[in-house]
């Protein structure tokens, strides 16, 4: 029988792995989700890429989900001279809010507003933390700080205020018309930057409903979370979203770098308790970018992701930028291939269910009833993708097989942990759909006869509580 990983791969695709042989070979590597960062390149370059990633999926004949990730109100330095500026730690430096460029000496950030969200004994970090500066004073656009921590600076780039509230938005210009393009591209999922509450997702999603094409159905909301605000209002966020990717790079800026495992850790147990898929993003295989290998706190940093029973990892830079985006692609699997096979992880503790509504407490009883049975697969009949996630909340041992005649919602549950989607097309009754569903994990999947395999149905909202498990020999 086909052995599928249970914690899904992400890749983020750029220059490195722009290429048609290369996106085959990720693809059959072992990615599920194809990245594009809207931060970066064009609508022609974009549509290109987007287009390369589903013929290549089509030849391998695998399906690969389209995320595309929202740039968002990313704060940056403005315009320096061409060999940048000089911080000498103890010295004073000047920042100017609200320019693009400035007079020699000075620090130009665009955003305007810096000036009046910042204040005396504020830190600002710059160009991914690498800088440092303790604001002094502020008058009037000028803020007069001293260096922290030196070094060169130079353009554009990034800005960030940890534990102070910027009153920035948190969807741009920019990300609302990079937006409308994904939407006629037919996306699968969309990533939100910088969110701070509820609220966010909540105008996201407004605005997919306003720019959806007719006939086309909407992709998932993903939040970022990387802002100190994110995590203070998490529960709303996640009450509010469909996934959640937990964007380690800002977040260590944002609060204490100390303090990112912890919240790794408690994001991804609530998004499992609420049946949501999480993602572990940044730097997971960084020395990758530029050696075949990586080092063993990377393999470490990997293996204890999959532990957590985070949904999916994510590559950014190592498959965007590397040298060896297929590579990098393939030990990931084989971290999360082999920590899967080992008894250190642990799906007990996800199989507590008591007090909770009647479809998921089902699920549960799914998960267990495979268990008991020695069951060689879940099946189970969905249309939204509601009722595989349900299961894969209680991360069954045994692998979940979603028959779907959606193509959004095979899709979309290539996020979800240990669900491999079956395309049912033509077939929308649950017994007709699970029937074709047996058929394929016998014919296709090479089942062994005489597996059991447990049939769990009526789990989506709106099915009235009437749900069935069962089991079936083939």
């Amino acid at each position: 029988m086909v052995t599928i990983n249970r914690t899904k791969i992400v890749c983020t695709i750029g220059p490195a792995s722009s290429s048609q042989d290369t996106l085959e070979q990720m693809i059959s590597a072992g990615m599920d989700v194809a990245r594009i960062n809207f931060s970066h390149g064009d609508y022609d370059s974009n549509l290109e890429l987007l287009e390369k990633v589903r013929a290549a999926a089509e030849k391998v004949g695998r399906h690969v989900a389209i995320l595309l990730d929202l740039q968002g109100p990313k704060i940056r330095v403005g315009t320096l001279p061409p060999d940048g500026l000089d911080l000498i730690e103890g010295s004073m430096a000047t920042i100017q809010a609200g320019a693009a460029s400035a007079e020699a000496g000075v620090i130009p950030v665009p955003y305007e507003r810096l000036a009046h969200d910042v204040k005396a004994g504020d830190h600002i970090l710059l160009d991914d933390g690498t800088k440092e500066v303790e604001v002094l004073e502020v008058k009037g656009p000028r803020i007069k700080a001293k260096v922290v921590v030196g070094g060169r600076l130079i353009s554009h780039k990034g800005l960030n205020v940890p534990s102070v509230s910027l009153s920035i938005e948190a969807i741009t210009e920019k990300d609302l018309a990079d937006l409308k393009f994904g939407l006629q591209q037919n996306i699968d999922f969309v990533a939100l930057s910088f969110v701070r509450g509820a609220a966010d997702v909540e105008k996201l999603r407004k605005r997919i409903e306003q720019d959806l094409p007719d006939g086309v159905d909407p992709p998932q909301i993903i939040v970022k979370i990387e802002k100190h605000e994110a995590l203070e209002n998490f529960d709303e966020i996640l009450a509010a979203t469909d996934a959640v990717m937990i964007a380690r790079g800002d977040l260590g800026l944002e609060t204490s770098a100390t303090q990112v495992p912890l919240h790794q850790k408690e994001i991804i147990a609530k998004c499992v308790v609420a049946a949501k898929p999480v993602i572990t993003a940044t730097h997971m295989l960084d020395s990758m970018t530029h050696t075949p290998r990586p080092t063993r706190a990377e393999v470490s940093d990997v293996a204890n992701a999959v532990i957590d029973h985070t949904d999916a990892t994510m590559l950014s830079g190592e498959s965007a930028m590397g040298k060896y985006p297929v590579k990098a692609v393939d030990m990931m699997a084989r971290i999360l291939r082999d920590t899967e096979e080992s008894p250190l992880d642990n799906l007990l503790p996800h199989r507590e269910a008591v007090g909770e509504s009647v479809p998921t407490s089902v699920a549960a009883a799914a998960v267990e009833l495979a268990r008991h049975v020695n069951a060689a697969a879940i099946l189970v009949a969905t249309r939204s993708g509601y009722s595989a996630r349900a299961i894969a909340r209680f991360r069954p041992e045994r692998p979940i097989y979603a028959a779907t005649d959606k193509q959004r919602t095979r899709q979309q549950l290539l996020l979800s942990w240990g669900v491999e989607p079956l395309d049912v097309d033509g077939y929308t009754k649950p017994e007709e759909m699970t029937a074709k569903a047996l058929e394929i994990l016998t014919k296709q999947m090479e089942l062994p006869k005489g597996s059991k395999v447990v049939i769990a149905s009526g789990l989506a909202r709106g099915d009235h509580y009437d749900s069935a498990v069962r089991v079936v020999d083939v």
